[in-house]
């Protein structure tokens, strides 16, 4: 299937405009079918959700959010992990006034940081796929390991610096739309970033920082990849004492399920907005 086509025709993007920042959600055709919201991880776009919503508008209504300074949103200072959370809430506020009541609201590795305010929790049922808690110890080494390679390939392709990650600040410098989905292409490769992520411990992730905190027995489910069949059966365990009575899943698979899963993930979406 021909992703990159069918979201081109298919999701037509809708500006949400807060003062001088301005946010890209793009949304599936208009129905009464339930709403589900998707928001991507670190280094992304909508595009890298395009599988996963492929799958789930043929039972939803899908509108994919770009994190400040990604695909088409602006970029604007976010000093740290309430502001991007205060950020998020005012952009859910306005999807609700323009596009309608929303079911389900599913993020992906560091886009999960952002949708975990208590008042958000309250509201919504929240999926969390591969979760990546920040600040952590772990996440900051792989933080200035992003910008060594940015500024590695930079030399090379003359491009300038993609990304700029100082604690939970996110600054992205807009690009040319051929760069863009090279670099698609590039952290979309299993060979690439699943293979770096989450084959070490993920657990360890997740107790390191305490951005789950208050979350631990409020989302609505936990999915996660993991190859290594030992770490699976050890984290299982470590997980349910993590997120207390959330349903945490694990899927065989890396750290970009929505692209390597997108069946398999729509699925156990579905389930939770059902029940």
């Amino acid at each position: 299937m021909e992703y990159a086509a069918w979201s081109q025709t298919q999701l037509k993007r809708i500006s949400i405009r807060d003062g001088r920042q301005v946010t890209s959600v793009w949304c599936s055709s208009p129905s009464d079918l339930p709403l589900i919201v998707l928001v991507h991880g670190i280094s992304g776009d909508h595009a890298g959700l395009v599988a996963l919503a492929h799958d789930l508008v043929k039972t939803h209504r899908v509108a994919i959010v770009d994190l400040p300074g990604h695909g088409k949103s602006s970029a604007f200072p976010l000093p740290d992990a309430t502001a991007l959370q205060q950020w998020f809430n005012r952009t859910i506020d306005a999807i609700e006034q323009k596009i309608g009541p929303i079911a389900a609201i599913c993020a992906h590795s560091f886009g999960c940081s952002a949708v975990l305010d208590e008042e958000m929790i309250r509201r919504h049922k929240i999926i969390l796929l591969n979760p990546v808690p920040t600040p952590s110890a772990m996440y900051a080494r792989y933080s200035r390991m992003i910008m060594d390679s940015a500024h590695f390939w930079a030399h090379i392709y003359n491009w300038r610096g993609f990304i700029l990650l100082r604690g939970m600040t996110l600054a992205k410098v807009r690009t040319r739309e051929a760069m863009r989905r090279v670099r698609w292409v590039g952290w979309n490769s299993r060979a690439t970033y699943s293979q770096i992520v989450f084959q070490s411990r993920l657990v360890d992730i997740i107790l390191d920082a305490g951005a789950y905190k208050h979350a631990r027995s409020g989302v609505a489910l936990v999915v996660c990849g993991m190859f290594d069949t030992t770490a699976l059966e050890r984290d299982s365990l470590d997980m349910e004492e993590v997120f207390g009575d959330t349903r945490v899943v694990f899927l065989r698979g890396g750290h970009l399920l929505p692209i390597e899963s997108p069946g398999r993930v729509a699925s156990l979406i579905r389930e939770v907005v059902v029940n």
